[in-house]
């Protein structure tokens, strides 16, 4: 068929061309000429895209610009927000580490108890931070039914606050027990006596049974038996009574030797609760001349007459300073607490050290 539309005529057909409203005939014809006519088809193609919704090329421009600025201040948005989380986050540490801190832990702190000043009514306490970086303030006392609890924070070292040592009286009138923490922290004082670190360990450290030769070798250890008198083996008898822990000695033994080693049976004894006897052996100083089989000397100390002379020593010191501490039948009674392993220590420390 013959193509007769001008391009007039077809651009006033398109709208109803692209809406599909045109008769056969007539349609064909629009199309003969859209096949030849590229300005035409642009048109058509155009007519068509707004139909289906899109937007013109000038609009979709102006679109894509504006989602692309608010896309880029949205981002801004973003990144500020974290810039701020993140500035607000290490503010908060910050406080927590330099100001606000956590509350003191007596495995923190280093306390030296020292002598009773005023006649017996006050007590100075040296406390130092055992980590390098680490302060304390807001140190307080609370003293409540006769006991003394001894608080403060930790923190970071820095300009805020500086120290990690601190020095502190506290009135004993009336106070029975002095605490660093707490109740549930660690017992610095009771009964007239400092309790130290080591009698607090050793006597979470004591076993029922002297078969337990890691438990056993723990307390050795915290006694600082190798450090005190040398190197030594160990052999146990447990199969039948008396229950034996017996130490060979390895080096020779000066004359402050035996009674530092008496000490730490007495301790031995009353830790280890089926244990009846230390036995020992050690070779003498003076023993030269002969082989060292012909110079070793035994000994033995068992916890019936330890528990005597403990009582006899109790009696004594009573007497001497006035004090009215109980007189235990039984040498196990001392590792029931502190306080009784503490005055324990301290007569057997001026039995067998001082008055040696």
């Amino acid at each position: 068929m013959k193509n007769d539309l001008t391009c007039g005529v077809v651009r006033d057909l398109l709208p109803s061309y692209v809406e599909n409203l045109l008769g056969e005939d007539s349609r064909e014809a629009v199309e003969r000429h859209l096949a030849i006519c590229p300005a035409c088809t642009a048109q058509k193609n155009a007519m068509a895209a707004r139909a289906a919704g899109a937007p013109e090329p000038e609009e979709t421009a102006k679109e894509v610009d504006f989602l692309k600025r608010v896309k880029k201040g949205t981002f801004k948005k973003i990144m500020l927000a974290v810039v701020c989380t993140i500035l607000a986050l290490l503010t908060v540490l910050g406080l927590k580490v330099f100001v606000i801190g956590t509350p003191l832990q007596p495995q923190d702190v280093a306390v030296i108890v020292n002598e009773v000043q005023d006649e017996g009514n006050t007590l100075f306490l040296s406390l130092t931070a055992v980590g390098s970086g680490d302060a304390f303030y807001g140190w307080k006392q609370e003293t409540v039914d006769g006991v003394t609890s001894i608080y403060a924070r930790r923190v970071t070292v820095s300009p805020f606050c500086r120290t990690g040592n601190a020095q502190m009286y506290v009135l004993l009138d009336g106070v029975r027990e002095i605490w660093l923490g707490g109740t549930s922290g660690r017992l610095l004082w009771a009964g007239g006596l400092a309790i130290t670190q080591q009698t607090l360990d050793l006597v979470e450290a004591k076993t029922p049974y002297c078969g337990d030769a890691p438990a056993l070798g723990n307390i050795a250890e915290l006694l600082k038996v190798f450090q005190t008198l040398g190197p030594y083996t160990t052999s146990l008898q447990t199969s039948s009574k008396p229950y034996t822990w017996n130490l060979e000695f390895q080096r020779a033994w000066g004359a402050k030797d035996q009674p530092a080693f008496r000490v730490c049976a007495y301790q031995m004894l009353a830790l280890v609760e089926n244990l009846d006897q230390i036995t020992y052996t050690y070779e003498p100083e003076n023993g030269s001349g002969r082989t060292r089989e012909e110079r070793l000397l035994d000994g033995s100390i068992n916890a019936r007459r330890a528990s005597q002379t403990l009582a006899r020593l109790t009696e004594k010191y009573n007497e001497e300073h006035h004090t009215d501490w109980p007189v235990h039948e039984s040498i196990k009674e001392y590792a029931e607490s502190p306080l009784e392993y503490q005055r324990m220590v301290t007569l057997l420390t001026k039995r067998f050290i001082y008055e040696y």
